[in-house]
């Protein structure tokens, strides 16, 4: 694998010399060159070599016999269906051949004359081994679970393979015969059936690149298990097991590659070794309890910082644990890609702020928003109370289903609620609405008893004016009065007396905030004791209400 990337390094030396000595002309240009078409073909070659040659050293390691069976995690087969695909192996195919590469060849060769590859106008498809070789219509999964399942009959060990080929996926076998394993491809076979049996694994490589061996597994180091994925890789662990190493090595085998299925519920801690250049991470869900993933400072590719999977450059986040401990976070000033909607889903997260320097994101009372703030992305899970920012456009799904959110405080500069932005957000009790807003569409508070929400605001405003509508208690707002400034101009002066005076002689009357700022006596009534206390602060007898 070294001497491979040092190949790799010089093939990229040398396009950044042609690239230099040819800027006068075009990007698409330089693109098209035969001379970078040709070093582009040959990097991308020596990638699919490194992966079909791994996968040849593996299996130096496992036993043949495991393979000569039929895997039902394939697809199913019952006795006698696989019964009758014997009996026609050897009666028809095989003939009494005794050579297994001989048999496989005649297999192969059966197959690519005789199974029909689907076209757009057909419904039918078998990928069954039984179901392709009674209908002959068969896509690359169907032509390789037959061509196993037919080998296997003959009693040879063959192995079902995916990968890519022509730029997209596909499958093929690897087959074991006269004492060494071997690619091939019955489905491309059908148009060139000389060149995909048994093909030299250099000129295989020019097409093809394994990137899963389906069941193949050996026992590894601490307590894992061995197979291809990626590369050679930890593709599981033993039950139970909560803490997992990954070996740098199998045998004499660099292990570069770990598979998603090691993200099971059992796991808590895992240490990802310097060798390590892949991780897939599509099933990182499952693991429910892990705790901290820590990578070895050497890894070229991956990083942690606090217990989190990033990459490298600390550009991406590819795994927060579930059950990490920690309250608060802090998004690296580097990162510029997370996913926004499953990558922190962890119960104990209240906060997660963003390091000051960061290009793409921002943050703002412990949530995740974009750079402008005029965006929310991300809610940490465990977080009840949640204060949006004037600048926010609401009209995304970040709230969506957040039942555990009881207080939300929209704040000034906010005009529009669209719909669905809250919806099923039912455990909201406290909705506070700034005096900007306009309007909430229909629907914003889907799946919400509103009835259950205490609505605060102005009086006079839209707040107001919600929750009558939808049966919500409404307080008003009144952590800015003035004692004293009855008529709420901002300032205490014989007009207040006046507002007073026709308040206690009923010729008005006083909404609540102006009854909280004439209650000067601070009694809870308004009365002649107040008129009289405000009417000496105007004319200078005291010196404060």
């Amino acid at each position: 694998m070294k001497k491979a990337r040092r190949i790799k390094a010089g093939v990229l030396a040398f396009t950044a010399v042609v690239s230099v000595a040819v800027t006068s002309v075009p990007v698409y240009a330089v693109e098209d060159s035969p001379v970078v078409y040709d070093l582009k073909a040959e990097q991308k070659n020596q990638e699919n070599l490194e992966y079909d040659q791994a996968a040849l050293d593996l299996l130096k390691y496992c036993n043949k016999d495991d393979f000569k069976t039929w895997d039902q995690s394939l697809a199913p087969m019952n006795d006698a269906q696989a019964q009758e695909i014997k009996t026609f192996v050897d009666d028809q195919i095989v003939k009494g051949e005794t050579e297994d590469y001989k048999k496989a060849r005649l297999i192969y060769d059966w197959i690519t004359k005789n199974v029909r590859y689907a076209g757009s106008n057909d419904t039918d498809i078998g990928l069954a081994p039984y179901d392709v070789f009674t209908k002959k219509v068969a896509v690359c999964g169907g032509y390789s679970n037959l061509y196993k399942a037919m080998l296997n009959a003959a009693g040879i060990p063959a192995i079902y393979v995916i990968g890519w080929a022509g730029g997209q996926g596909h499958a093929w076998n690897l087959v074991y015969a006269d004492g060494k394993w071997f690619y091939s491809d019955t489905t491309w076979g059908v148009s060139n059936p000389n060149y995909y049996f048994a093909p030299d694994v250099k000129d295989f490589s020019g097409s093809h690149k394994t990137q899963d061996l389906v069941q193949v597994r050996l026992e590894g180091a601490n307590n894992t298990q061995i197979g291809f994925s990626n590369g050679i890789a930890v593709v599981g662990v033993k039950d139970g097991i909560t803490e997992v190493k990954i070996p740098e090595k199998f045998n004499d085998l660099d292990i570069v590659s770990v598979s998603s299925d090691i993200f099971n519920s059992t796991l808590k801690t895992l240490d990802i070794s310097k060798r390590v250049t892949h991780i897939d991470t599509q099933l990182v869900s499952n693991a429910v309890s892990l705790q901290e993933i820590r990578v070895a400072e050497e890894n070229t590719a991956y990083a942690s910082v606090d217990g989190v999977l990033f990459t490298k450059d600390l550009k991406e986040i590819l795994c927060y644990p579930a059950a990490r401990t920690d309250e608060s976070f802090t998004l690296p000033k580097e990162t510029e890609k997370y996913d926004e909607k499953e990558t922190f889903v962890c119960e104990k997260l209240k906060d997660i702020h963003v390091e000051e320097g960061n290009s793409k994101y921002s943050s703002y009372d412990g949530c995740i928003y974009n750079k402008e703030k005029t965006l929310l992305l991300t809610i940490p899970e465990a977080k009840t109370e949640v204060k949006v920012p004037g600048t926010v456009v609401l009209d995304n799904t970040t709230f969506n289903s957040r039942s555990n959110i009881t207080k939300i405080e929209l704040e000034e500069g906010i005009t529009t609620v669209m719909p669905y932005v809250f919806n099923y957000c039912t455990g909201i009790k406290e909705l506070y609405l700034p005096d900007s807003l306009e309007s909430i569409e229909a629907d914003a508070f889907n799946g919400v008893n509103l009835k259950q929400v205490t609505v605060y605001g102005n009086r006079g405003t839209y707040a107001e004016e919600f929750a009558k509508k939808n049966g919500c208690t409404f307080v008003a707002d009144t952590s800015d009065y003035k004692k004293g400034d009855v008529d709420l101009d901002g300032n205490v002066a014989i007009g207040d007396v006046r507002v007073v005076l026709r308040s206690i002689c009923q010729k008005i009357e006083l909404n609540e905030m102006q009854e909280l700022a004439a209650d000067v006596e601070k009694d809870d009534k308004v009365d002649i004791k107040d008129l009289r206390k405000i009417l000496r602060y105007v004319c200078g007898k005291i010196d404060s209400l």
